[in-house]
């Protein structure tokens, strides 16, 4: 006699870290979309777009993978 066994598919959970939204704020710049670059001659901070998120502002959510559910 052979039992067969069925299995529901899991539900997906939405990702604690991002919310659902599969992106969460850039780690190297925090979430500015740039990085200091130096200063110029009178002391005056130069900025640089930051090479983590190329100046978006955040990246793909490393908990999800950017899905945004688990």
């Amino acid at each position: 006699m052979v039992t067969q066994k069925t299995t529901e598919p899991l539900a997906k959970r939405r990702c604690h870290r991002c919310h659902g939204s599969g992106r969460t704020p850039c780690t190297i710049c925090r979430g500015t979309g740039q990085v200091l670059k130096g200063t110029d001659p009178r002391g005056n901070k130069l900025y640089d777009r930051c090479g983590g998120c190329f100046g978006v502002k955040t990246a793909r959510c490393a908990t999800c993978g950017g899905e945004g559910f688990l």
